[in-house]
Protein backbone atom coordinates (compact mmCIF):
# COMPACT_ATOMS: atom_id res chain seq x y z
CA UNK A 1 0.00 0.00 0.00
CA UNK A 2 1.32 3.40 -0.98
CA UNK A 3 1.37 6.15 1.57
CA UNK A 4 1.02 9.78 0.46
CA UNK A 5 1.94 12.65 2.65
CA UNK A 6 -0.60 15.45 2.59
CA UNK A 7 0.85 18.57 4.12
CA UNK A 8 -1.13 21.36 5.64
CA UNK A 9 0.40 23.85 3.17
CA UNK A 10 -0.92 21.88 0.17
CA UNK A 11 -4.41 21.87 1.59
CA UNK A 12 -4.18 25.58 2.27
CA UNK A 13 -2.94 26.31 -1.28
CA UNK A 14 -5.80 24.31 -2.83
CA UNK A 15 -8.32 26.12 -0.69
CA UNK A 16 -6.89 29.54 -1.55
CA UNK A 17 -6.96 28.59 -5.25
CA UNK A 18 -10.64 27.67 -5.10
CA UNK A 19 -11.45 30.85 -3.19
CA UNK A 20 -9.65 32.93 -5.84
CA UNK A 21 -11.53 31.08 -8.57
CA UNK A 22 -14.85 31.77 -6.89
CA UNK A 23 -13.85 35.42 -6.49
CA UNK A 24 -13.00 35.68 -10.21
CA UNK A 25 -16.31 34.07 -11.19
CA UNK A 26 -18.17 36.46 -8.90
CA UNK A 27 -16.31 39.44 -10.40
CA UNK A 28 -17.10 38.28 -13.96
CA UNK A 29 -20.75 37.86 -13.08
CA UNK A 30 -20.74 41.32 -11.52
CA UNK A 31 -19.30 42.76 -14.77
CA UNK A 32 -22.00 41.02 -16.82
CA UNK A 33 -24.71 42.33 -14.51
CA UNK A 34 -23.34 45.86 -14.77
CA UNK A 35 -23.20 45.66 -18.61
CA UNK A 36 -26.40 43.64 -18.97
CA UNK A 37 -24.55 41.32 -21.34
CA UNK A 38 -24.09 37.60 -21.23
CA UNK A 39 -21.16 37.67 -23.66
CA UNK A 40 -18.53 40.29 -22.96
CA UNK A 41 -15.57 38.44 -24.42
CA UNK A 42 -15.23 35.86 -27.15
CA UNK A 43 -14.14 33.36 -24.50
CA UNK A 44 -17.51 33.65 -22.78
CA UNK A 45 -19.30 31.98 -25.73
CA UNK A 46 -17.27 31.66 -28.96
CA UNK A 47 -20.24 30.71 -31.15
CA UNK A 48 -22.48 33.48 -29.83
CA UNK A 49 -19.63 35.99 -30.08
CA UNK A 50 -19.06 35.11 -33.76
CA UNK A 51 -22.75 35.39 -34.62
CA UNK A 52 -23.02 38.65 -32.65
CA UNK A 53 -20.08 40.14 -34.57
CA UNK A 54 -21.76 39.33 -37.87
CA UNK A 55 -25.06 40.78 -36.69
CA UNK A 56 -23.29 43.93 -35.48
CA UNK A 57 -21.81 44.41 -38.97
CA UNK A 58 -25.26 44.07 -40.49
CA UNK A 59 -26.63 46.67 -38.10
CA UNK A 60 -23.81 49.07 -38.95
CA UNK A 61 -24.54 48.63 -42.66
CA UNK A 62 -28.25 49.24 -42.06
CA UNK A 63 -27.49 52.41 -40.11
CA UNK A 64 -25.24 53.59 -42.96
CA UNK A 65 -28.04 52.91 -45.46
CA UNK A 66 -30.45 54.94 -43.33
CA UNK A 67 -28.02 57.89 -43.23
CA UNK A 68 -27.50 57.70 -47.00
CA UNK A 69 -31.26 57.50 -47.54
CA UNK A 70 -31.84 60.58 -45.42
CA UNK A 71 -29.19 62.42 -47.44
CA UNK A 72 -30.88 61.39 -50.70
CA UNK A 73 -34.28 62.38 -49.34
CA UNK A 74 -32.97 65.83 -48.47
CA UNK A 75 -31.63 66.28 -52.00
CA UNK A 76 -34.85 65.05 -53.58
CA UNK A 77 -36.97 67.39 -51.45
CA UNK A 78 -34.80 70.33 -52.43
CA UNK A 79 -34.87 69.30 -56.10
CA UNK A 80 -38.67 68.99 -56.01
CA UNK A 81 -38.93 72.45 -54.49
CA UNK A 82 -36.59 73.86 -57.14
CA UNK A 83 -38.64 72.33 -59.96
CA UNK A 84 -41.73 73.88 -58.41
CA UNK A 85 -40.08 77.32 -58.40
CA UNK A 86 -39.16 76.81 -62.07
CA UNK A 87 -42.81 76.21 -62.82
CA UNK A 88 -43.72 79.49 -61.14
CA UNK A 89 -41.09 81.33 -63.20
CA UNK A 90 -42.45 79.84 -66.43
CA UNK A 91 -46.01 80.71 -65.43
CA UNK A 92 -44.99 84.35 -65.01
CA UNK A 93 -43.12 84.22 -68.31
CA UNK A 94 -46.30 82.97 -70.01
CA UNK A 95 -48.27 85.89 -68.60
CA UNK A 96 -45.73 88.30 -70.09
CA UNK A 97 -45.83 86.34 -73.34
CA UNK A 98 -49.56 86.87 -73.69
CA UNK A 99 -49.20 90.51 -72.67
CA UNK A 100 -46.43 91.08 -75.21
CA UNK A 101 -48.59 89.76 -78.02
CA UNK A 102 -51.09 92.60 -77.55
CA UNK A 103 -51.12 94.55 -80.83
CA UNK A 104 -51.88 97.82 -79.01
CA UNK A 105 -48.52 97.90 -77.21
CA UNK A 106 -45.84 100.32 -78.27
CA UNK A 107 -42.22 99.44 -78.99
CA UNK A 108 -41.09 100.74 -75.60
CA UNK A 109 -43.77 98.66 -73.87
CA UNK A 110 -42.50 95.51 -75.56
CA UNK A 111 -38.94 96.44 -74.63
CA UNK A 112 -39.94 96.67 -70.97
CA UNK A 113 -41.68 93.30 -71.14
CA UNK A 114 -38.60 91.81 -72.82
CA UNK A 115 -36.39 93.10 -70.00
CA UNK A 116 -38.53 91.38 -67.37
CA UNK A 117 -38.50 88.22 -69.48
CA UNK A 118 -34.71 88.37 -69.58
CA UNK A 119 -34.64 88.55 -65.80
CA UNK A 120 -36.95 85.53 -65.55
CA UNK A 121 -34.69 83.58 -67.90
CA UNK A 122 -31.70 84.38 -65.69
CA UNK A 123 -33.70 83.32 -62.65
CA UNK A 124 -34.53 80.03 -64.34
CA UNK A 125 -30.83 79.52 -65.08
CA UNK A 126 -29.90 80.19 -61.45
CA UNK A 127 -32.52 77.70 -60.28
CA UNK A 128 -31.14 75.12 -62.70
CA UNK A 129 -27.71 75.53 -61.05
CA UNK A 130 -29.03 75.15 -57.49
CA UNK A 131 -26.71 73.18 -55.21
CA UNK A 132 -27.38 71.32 -51.99
CA UNK A 133 -25.62 71.90 -48.67
CA UNK A 134 -22.68 69.77 -49.81
CA UNK A 135 -22.18 71.70 -53.04
CA UNK A 136 -23.68 69.08 -55.37
CA UNK A 137 -25.78 70.37 -58.26
CA UNK A 138 -29.35 69.12 -57.88
CA UNK A 139 -29.79 68.94 -61.67
CA UNK A 140 -26.27 67.65 -62.29
CA UNK A 141 -27.25 64.25 -63.66
CA UNK A 142 -24.45 61.73 -63.17
CA UNK A 143 -21.81 64.34 -62.47
CA UNK A 144 -20.90 67.92 -63.37
CA UNK A 145 -17.94 68.47 -65.70
CA UNK A 146 -17.82 72.20 -65.06
CA UNK A 147 -15.05 73.15 -62.61
CA UNK A 148 -17.45 75.54 -60.88
CA UNK A 149 -19.87 72.71 -60.18
CA UNK A 150 -22.66 74.29 -62.25
CA UNK A 151 -24.29 72.06 -64.86
CA UNK A 152 -25.74 74.93 -66.94
CA UNK A 153 -23.63 77.71 -68.41
CA UNK A 154 -24.71 80.66 -70.57
CA UNK A 155 -22.06 81.01 -73.28
CA UNK A 156 -21.55 83.91 -75.67
CA UNK A 157 -20.06 84.11 -79.13
CA UNK A 158 -20.87 82.23 -82.36
CA UNK A 159 -22.81 79.56 -80.45
CA UNK A 160 -24.69 81.74 -78.00
CA UNK A 161 -26.97 79.92 -75.60
CA UNK A 162 -27.08 77.66 -72.58
CA UNK A 163 -25.02 74.47 -72.65
CA UNK A 164 -25.27 71.47 -70.35
CA UNK A 165 -21.87 70.78 -68.80
CA UNK A 166 -22.58 67.53 -67.00
CA UNK A 167 -23.06 63.84 -67.68
CA UNK A 168 -26.61 63.17 -68.77
CA UNK A 169 -28.56 60.52 -66.93
CA UNK A 170 -29.75 59.69 -63.45
CA UNK A 171 -28.60 57.00 -61.06
CA UNK A 172 -31.01 54.10 -60.79
CA UNK A 173 -32.67 53.52 -57.42
CA UNK A 174 -31.66 50.41 -55.54
CA UNK A 175 -33.30 48.29 -52.86
CA UNK A 176 -31.97 50.53 -50.11
CA UNK A 177 -30.88 53.71 -51.90
CA UNK A 178 -32.16 56.50 -54.13
CA UNK A 179 -30.49 59.03 -56.44
CA UNK A 180 -30.03 62.50 -55.00
CA UNK A 181 -29.62 64.34 -58.32
CA UNK A 182 -31.86 64.91 -61.33
CA UNK A 183 -31.00 64.62 -65.02
CA UNK A 184 -30.99 68.30 -65.97
CA UNK A 185 -30.64 67.56 -69.67
CA UNK A 186 -33.90 65.61 -69.71
CA UNK A 187 -35.68 68.24 -67.63
CA UNK A 188 -34.62 71.36 -69.54
CA UNK A 189 -32.54 70.49 -72.61
CA UNK A 190 -34.58 67.79 -74.37
CA UNK A 191 -37.82 69.67 -74.92
CA UNK A 192 -39.22 68.98 -78.44
CA UNK A 193 -39.53 72.03 -80.65
CA UNK A 194 -42.81 72.96 -82.26
CA UNK A 195 -45.70 70.65 -81.54
CA UNK A 196 -43.57 67.53 -81.25
CA UNK A 197 -44.05 66.59 -84.92
CA UNK A 198 -43.27 69.82 -86.78
CA UNK A 199 -41.94 73.22 -85.96
CA UNK A 200 -43.28 76.14 -87.98
CA UNK A 201 -40.78 78.81 -89.01
CA UNK A 202 -42.14 82.01 -90.55
CA UNK A 203 -40.04 83.04 -93.52
CA UNK A 204 -41.87 85.81 -95.32
CA UNK A 205 -45.20 87.47 -95.86
CA UNK A 206 -48.22 87.97 -93.66
CA UNK A 207 -49.20 84.40 -92.90
CA UNK A 208 -50.28 83.12 -89.52
CA UNK A 209 -50.31 79.36 -88.87
CA UNK A 210 -52.19 78.41 -85.73
CA UNK A 211 -51.67 74.68 -85.85
CA UNK A 212 -50.00 71.95 -87.87
CA UNK A 213 -50.92 68.38 -87.02
CA UNK A 214 -49.46 65.31 -88.66
CA UNK A 215 -51.72 62.31 -89.15
CA UNK A 216 -51.24 58.65 -90.02
CA UNK A 217 -47.52 58.61 -89.13
CA UNK A 218 -47.42 54.81 -88.82
CA UNK A 219 -48.65 54.29 -92.38
CA UNK A 220 -46.17 56.88 -93.61
CA UNK A 221 -43.21 55.18 -91.90
CA UNK A 222 -44.31 51.81 -93.27
CA UNK A 223 -44.07 53.13 -96.84
CA UNK A 224 -40.55 54.40 -96.25
CA UNK A 225 -41.54 57.96 -97.13
CA UNK A 226 -40.69 59.27 -93.70
CA UNK A 227 -38.02 58.47 -91.15
CA UNK A 228 -38.66 57.58 -87.54
CA UNK A 229 -37.62 59.71 -85.80
CA UNK A 230 -38.08 62.50 -88.40
CA UNK A 231 -34.84 63.48 -90.09
CA UNK A 232 -33.94 65.60 -93.12
CA UNK A 233 -37.52 65.89 -94.37
CA UNK A 234 -38.33 69.60 -94.46
CA UNK A 235 -41.30 71.16 -96.18
CA UNK A 236 -42.05 74.63 -97.41
CA UNK A 237 -45.59 75.95 -97.75
CA UNK A 238 -45.97 78.93 -100.11
CA UNK A 239 -48.95 81.06 -101.04
CA UNK A 240 -48.81 82.36 -104.64
CA UNK A 241 -51.15 84.93 -106.08
CA UNK A 242 -51.62 86.38 -109.54
CA UNK A 243 -53.84 89.21 -108.43
CA UNK A 244 -57.04 87.24 -108.82
CA UNK A 245 -56.61 83.61 -107.88
CA UNK A 246 -54.37 82.22 -105.10
CA UNK A 247 -52.86 78.79 -104.62
CA UNK A 248 -51.13 77.05 -101.77
CA UNK A 249 -48.08 75.06 -102.92
CA UNK A 250 -46.26 72.48 -100.84
CA UNK A 251 -42.56 71.76 -101.54
CA UNK A 252 -40.23 69.16 -100.11
CA UNK A 253 -36.71 70.25 -99.25
CA UNK A 254 -35.25 67.90 -101.85
CA UNK A 255 -37.63 68.95 -104.69
CA UNK A 256 -37.94 72.05 -106.88
CA UNK A 257 -41.53 71.49 -107.96
CA UNK A 258 -44.54 71.43 -105.68
CA UNK A 259 -45.61 68.08 -104.29
CA UNK A 260 -49.18 69.32 -104.19
CA UNK A 261 -50.99 72.54 -105.07
CA UNK A 262 -54.31 73.57 -103.61
CA UNK A 263 -56.52 76.37 -104.98
CA UNK A 264 -57.42 78.97 -102.39
CA UNK A 265 -59.89 80.72 -104.67
CA UNK A 266 -60.26 84.34 -105.56
CA UNK A 267 -58.49 86.90 -103.41
CA UNK A 268 -58.50 90.69 -103.54
CA UNK A 269 -55.60 92.97 -102.60
CA UNK A 270 -55.45 93.45 -98.84
CA UNK A 271 -57.86 90.61 -98.17
CA UNK A 272 -57.31 88.16 -95.29
CA UNK A 273 -58.13 84.57 -96.15
CA UNK A 274 -58.84 81.83 -93.63
CA UNK A 275 -56.82 78.79 -94.68
CA UNK A 276 -59.14 76.35 -92.93
CA UNK A 277 -62.13 77.58 -94.88
CA UNK A 278 -60.24 77.96 -98.15
CA UNK A 279 -58.71 74.48 -98.04
CA UNK A 280 -61.81 72.74 -96.75
CA UNK A 281 -63.45 72.16 -100.10
CA UNK A 282 -60.37 71.33 -102.16
CA UNK A 283 -58.33 69.07 -99.91
CA UNK A 284 -60.81 66.32 -99.20
CA UNK A 285 -60.87 63.21 -101.33
CA UNK A 286 -63.84 60.96 -102.02
CA UNK A 287 -64.29 58.46 -99.21
CA UNK A 288 -62.08 60.34 -96.70
CA UNK A 289 -63.58 60.87 -93.27
CA UNK A 290 -60.82 62.93 -91.69
CA UNK A 291 -61.48 66.42 -90.33
CA UNK A 292 -60.93 69.41 -92.60
CA UNK A 293 -58.69 70.84 -93.79
CA UNK A 294 -56.14 68.21 -94.83
CA UNK A 295 -53.09 68.57 -97.04
CA UNK A 296 -52.38 65.08 -98.36
CA UNK A 297 -49.04 64.35 -100.03
CA UNK A 298 -48.18 60.87 -98.87
CA UNK A 299 -49.42 61.59 -95.39
CA UNK A 300 -51.84 64.03 -93.87
CA UNK A 301 -51.19 67.43 -92.33
CA UNK A 302 -53.94 69.56 -90.89
CA UNK A 303 -53.22 73.24 -91.45
CA UNK A 304 -55.00 76.04 -89.67
CA UNK A 305 -54.36 79.77 -89.96
CA UNK A 306 -54.80 82.80 -92.16
CA UNK A 307 -52.94 84.75 -94.85
CA UNK A 308 -53.21 88.44 -95.73
CA UNK A 309 -52.66 89.46 -99.34
CA UNK A 310 -50.60 92.56 -100.15
CA UNK A 311 -52.03 95.71 -101.70
CA UNK A 312 -50.24 95.08 -105.00
CA UNK A 313 -49.56 92.00 -107.11
CA UNK A 314 -46.06 90.48 -106.89
CA UNK A 315 -44.38 87.63 -108.75
CA UNK A 316 -42.72 86.34 -105.57
CA UNK A 317 -44.65 84.15 -103.11
CA UNK A 318 -46.71 86.48 -100.95
CA UNK A 319 -46.17 84.26 -97.93
CA UNK A 320 -44.01 81.32 -96.96
CA UNK A 321 -43.56 79.12 -93.94
CA UNK A 322 -41.18 76.22 -93.46
CA UNK A 323 -42.24 73.02 -91.72
CA UNK A 324 -39.29 71.26 -90.15
CA UNK A 325 -39.29 68.03 -88.19
CA UNK A 326 -39.38 68.66 -84.49
CA UNK A 327 -35.97 68.43 -82.85
CA UNK A 328 -34.86 68.25 -79.21
CA UNK A 329 -34.43 71.81 -78.05
CA UNK A 330 -33.72 73.52 -74.78
CA UNK A 331 -36.14 75.62 -72.80
CA UNK A 332 -33.67 78.49 -72.46
CA UNK A 333 -33.48 78.90 -76.25
CA UNK A 334 -37.27 78.94 -76.40
CA UNK A 335 -37.43 81.77 -73.86
CA UNK A 336 -34.68 83.64 -75.69
CA UNK A 337 -36.66 83.51 -78.94
CA UNK A 338 -39.58 85.25 -77.25
CA UNK A 339 -37.24 87.94 -75.90
CA UNK A 340 -35.61 88.45 -79.31
CA UNK A 341 -39.00 88.62 -81.04
CA UNK A 342 -40.25 91.34 -78.70
CA UNK A 343 -37.04 93.33 -78.94
CA UNK A 344 -36.90 93.06 -82.75
CA UNK A 345 -40.49 94.19 -83.27
CA UNK A 346 -41.48 93.70 -86.93
CA UNK A 347 -44.87 92.84 -88.32
CA UNK A 348 -47.62 91.89 -85.93
CA UNK A 349 -48.28 88.66 -87.86
CA UNK A 350 -44.69 87.53 -87.62
CA UNK A 351 -44.57 88.43 -83.92
CA UNK A 352 -47.81 86.57 -83.25
CA UNK A 353 -46.49 83.53 -85.11
CA UNK A 354 -43.25 83.48 -83.12
CA UNK A 355 -44.90 84.08 -79.76
CA UNK A 356 -47.44 81.36 -80.52
CA UNK A 357 -44.62 78.93 -81.26
CA UNK A 358 -42.86 79.90 -78.03
CA UNK A 359 -46.09 79.44 -76.09
CA UNK A 360 -46.52 75.95 -77.54
CA UNK A 361 -42.96 74.92 -76.71
CA UNK A 362 -43.19 76.41 -73.23
CA UNK A 363 -46.25 74.28 -72.59
CA UNK A 364 -44.23 71.24 -73.62
CA UNK A 365 -41.42 72.38 -71.31
CA UNK A 366 -43.82 72.83 -68.41
CA UNK A 367 -45.22 69.37 -69.06
CA UNK A 368 -41.67 68.00 -68.94
CA UNK A 369 -41.01 69.73 -65.62
CA UNK A 370 -44.27 68.34 -64.25
CA UNK A 371 -43.15 64.89 -65.37
CA UNK A 372 -39.84 65.32 -63.55
CA UNK A 373 -41.60 66.65 -60.46
CA UNK A 374 -43.96 63.69 -60.48
CA UNK A 375 -40.99 61.36 -60.71
CA UNK A 376 -39.41 63.09 -57.72
CA UNK A 377 -42.63 62.66 -55.78
CA UNK A 378 -42.62 58.95 -56.59
CA UNK A 379 -39.01 58.69 -55.38
CA UNK A 380 -39.91 60.46 -52.13
CA UNK A 381 -42.77 58.02 -51.62
CA UNK A 382 -40.35 55.18 -52.23
CA UNK A 383 -37.98 56.76 -49.70
CA UNK A 384 -40.65 56.38 -47.02
CA UNK A 385 -41.10 52.73 -47.97
CA UNK A 386 -37.36 52.05 -47.93
CA UNK A 387 -37.00 53.80 -44.58
CA UNK A 388 -39.68 51.54 -43.10
CA UNK A 389 -37.91 48.48 -44.52
CA UNK A 390 -34.54 49.51 -43.10
CA UNK A 391 -36.01 50.32 -39.70
CA UNK A 392 -37.70 46.91 -39.56
CA UNK A 393 -34.41 45.33 -40.52
CA UNK A 394 -32.64 47.28 -37.79
CA UNK A 395 -35.17 46.19 -35.16
CA UNK A 396 -34.83 42.55 -36.22
CA UNK A 397 -31.04 42.79 -36.06
CA UNK A 398 -31.09 44.37 -32.61
CA UNK A 399 -33.44 41.65 -31.40
CA UNK A 400 -31.16 38.92 -32.74
CA UNK A 401 -28.11 40.60 -31.20
CA UNK A 402 -29.95 40.82 -27.89
CA UNK A 403 -30.79 37.13 -28.01
CA UNK A 404 -27.14 36.29 -28.59
CA UNK A 405 -25.43 38.56 -26.06
CA UNK A 406 -27.90 40.01 -23.56
CA UNK A 407 -28.09 38.64 -20.03
CA UNK A 408 -31.27 37.40 -18.39
CA UNK A 409 -31.16 39.76 -15.41
CA UNK A 410 -33.33 37.59 -13.16
CA UNK A 411 -31.17 34.55 -13.76
CA UNK A 412 -28.01 36.64 -13.55
CA UNK A 413 -28.93 38.10 -10.17
CA UNK A 414 -29.82 34.65 -8.86
CA UNK A 415 -26.50 33.21 -10.02
CA UNK A 416 -24.65 36.18 -8.54
CA UNK A 417 -26.28 35.73 -5.14
CA UNK A 418 -25.55 32.00 -5.22
CA UNK A 419 -21.89 32.58 -6.04
CA UNK A 420 -21.67 35.32 -3.44
CA UNK A 421 -23.12 33.01 -0.79
CA UNK A 422 -20.72 30.21 -1.77
CA UNK A 423 -17.73 32.57 -1.58
CA UNK A 424 -18.74 33.80 1.87
CA UNK A 425 -19.14 30.23 3.11
CA UNK A 426 -15.73 29.28 1.72
CA UNK A 427 -14.07 32.26 3.35
CA UNK A 428 -15.65 31.53 6.74
CA UNK A 429 -14.70 27.84 6.56
CA UNK A 430 -11.14 28.69 5.63
CA UNK A 431 -10.91 31.21 8.46
CA UNK A 432 -11.91 28.45 10.95
CA UNK A 433 -9.68 25.75 9.48
CA UNK A 434 -6.50 27.83 9.20
CA UNK A 435 -6.42 28.32 13.02
CA UNK A 436 -6.26 24.53 13.68
CA UNK A 437 -2.74 23.11 14.39
CA UNK A 438 -1.17 20.29 16.44
CA UNK A 439 0.18 22.71 19.03
CA UNK A 440 -3.29 24.11 19.67
CA UNK A 441 -4.62 20.55 19.98
CA UNK A 442 -1.89 19.57 22.55
CA UNK A 443 -2.50 22.74 24.49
Amino acid sequence: MSIYRVSTATSYDATISRINQRTAELTAMQEKLAAGKRVLRASDDPVAATLAERESNRLMRTEADLRALERSRSGLVQAESTIGQMGEVLARFKELLVQGGNASLSTSDRQSIAQEMRGLREQLLNLANTQDAEGNALLGGLGVTNVLGKPFADVYGPNTGVVFQAISGQAAPTETGLPNRVDGRFALMRVPTGDGSFEVEHVSGSVLVKGVTIRDMDALIATGFYDDPPANVDFSVQVNWDGAEATLDVFRSDATVPIRSFPLGAALPGQTLNLRQALGASSIAVGDDVPLPIIDYGFDIELDGSVTFPAAVTTDPIARIDLKPSQPGDLFATLQRAIDALEAGGSSTRLTQELGRVHQEMQTGQDRLLLVRGRLGELLRRADSIEGLLQDRSVAGQKELSNLTDLDLVKGISDFQTQQLGLQAALQSYAQVQRLSLFQYIA
